[in-house]
């Protein structure tokens, strides 16, 4: 994401209240900009998947006041898409956040069209903050953060001082010192260590002995978060080349089995902890389900198995992330929800289309490849409608495109917009357009992706209607 520095742009706030509930926390704020929006802010379930949860809706008012209180039971950052903007925060339980957002830039129909737009990320400001308020202190420490990292990670191309790297570290660690929030010292913490490992001054594992074996988990930690992904990131194919690791490929691949794995774990001393041990394992089944050198149902086997046996419940809500993030567009499994309204405000979700054969596709009206497609999709409604229910979901910026275009070409397939659902472009991995999918009548994958009209669907749907007796 493309990141603007707060110091430029706001003054950062923070006012605390003594009348709150513990761990109740208030994120209000005046935006005139913004009357009538609806504010969405979001929290990451996980930092392994980056699964995005709600935490709290409101809506701007017509003078522009929002408010809305969180439950908190740590600190956590809280961040919104307001237009081309990604607007992030840090919560502390019991304080009150009253921000300021900048004035409202909606997405221009480009930008809404783009699989790939990447939101302008912003540190929002707040009124009446404090010189030791957490928000102000990221804020500073990563303003004199950025050019160090400038320094020393392009230093590797050439001749890197790593002396100089630790003397830098001490210097920039000195004006923070003085501050006691924990969350503060361990985001430093954590932060250096990435310095450390972007510059080539430890490696993988003098970086996990430093940081995470025989240390508490930060689960609410971004800095720990960051460098936990980078240590770990696929280090089952790093772990499988040594001498005590070389058995993991036989538990995962030929007994998908967890228990071995833990066995042959034992022969690493990142592997000392359960706990750390546990969310290495998850971290694996993510990083390795798409590769090409772990059994993809072994590591389903192996992840079902940690689900059942664990006792950490931020394990237990990494897991089903992981999960349905990696089975949510595989065949067999069943794909994301939906539920959207037609043109004549008709609301129809998946559920309504189970029992039948369903040609789900991802268009706009006003992409050529999408409308030299449409007349092949007539033709297939015209011969299989008994059979096939064809959907449309349309992307188009407004809806009253979609409409003028019904109006215009009689096509009597569903016809679907998006924007009561935006986030499924994200949650069909929409790339391109047109995408299809076929789903059979129990509601599952069969075709992830499908083939286009063009690519001899009707021959690989009469194959399959044929292998499961549906013809």
């Amino acid at each position: 994401m493309i990141k603007i520095g707060l110091a430029i742009l706001f003054v950062l706030v923070i006012c605390l209240n003594s009348g709150l509930n513990a761990g109740e926390t208030v994120i209000k704020g005046n935006a005139p900009s913004y009357a009538g929006y609806e504010l969405v802010f979001y929290r990451t379930s996980d930092w392994i998947t980056g699964t995005e949860e709600i935490a709290g809706k409101c809506r701007v008012s017509d003078s522009g006041d929002f408010s809305l209180i969180v439950n908190l039971e740590t600190t956590t950052q809280f961040y919104t898409y307001i237009g081309i903007y990604m607007g992030y925060f840090f919560a502390e339980p019991g304080k009150i956040y009253d921000l300021v957002l900048p004035e409202i830039r909606e997405k221009s129909p480009e930008d809404l069209l783009n699989p790939y737009f990447e939101p302008v990320e912003i540190h929002l400001g707040m009124i009446n903050f404090s010189s030791d308020d957490l928000n102000m202190l990221i804020v500073m420490f990563d303003d004199s953060y950025i050019p160090y990292y400038d320094k020393h990670v392009n230093a590797i191309y050439s001749r890197p001082d790593y002396t100089k790297l630790d003397q830098d570290i001490k210097q920039m660690d000195e004006p923070f010192k003085e501050y006691k929030n924990q969350y503060f010292r361990n985001y430093r913490h954590f932060h250096y260590g990435m310095l450390k490992m972007l510059a080539n001054r430890q490696r993988v594992q003098s970086l996990s002995d430093e940081y995470f074996n025989n240390q508490p988990v930060l689960y609410s930690n971004t800095a720990y978060a960051d460098l936990f992904n980078q240590v770990f990131h696929k280090y089952f194919s790093f772990f499988g080349r040594t001498d005590s690791g070389r058995k993991i490929f036989r538990d995962i691949n030929q007994e998908g089995s967890y228990r071995d794995l833990l066995n042959t774990l034992e022969g690493s001393r990142n592997f000392n902890n359960d706990t750390l041990t546990e969310l290495i394992v998850l971290k694996q089944i993510h990083d390795e389900f798409y590769g090409s050198e772990f059994s993809r149902n072994g590591l389903l086997r192996i992840l079902d198995t940690l689900l059942q046996s664990t006792t950490i419940a931020e394990h237990i809500r990494i897991g089903r992330n992981i999960r349905y993030k990696i089975t949510r567009l595989q065949p067999g499994y069943e794909p994301p929800s939906f539920s959207l309204e037609d043109t004549g405000g008709n609301l129809v979700s998946s559920s309504d289309l189970k029992g039948r054969y369903v040609y789900l596709n991802f268009c706009t009206c006003q992409s050529y490849a999408c409308l030299n497609e449409f007349n092949l999709l007539a033709s297939l409604h015209q011969r299989h409608k008994e059979r096939l229910t064809i959907v449309t979901i349309a992307t188009d910026p407004q809806e009253e495109v979609l409409r003028q275009f019904l109006t215009s070409n009689k096509y009597d397939w569903i016809f679907l917009h998006y924007d009561r659902q935006p986030d499924i472009l994200k949650e069909y991995d929409v790339r391109a357009f047109p995408t299809y999918f076929l789903i059979g009548p129990d509601g599952k994958l069969i075709y992830s992706p499908a083939p286009s009209p063009a690519e001899d669907f009707e021959q690989k749907l009469f194959d399959v209607m044929k292998s499961r007796g549906d013809l």
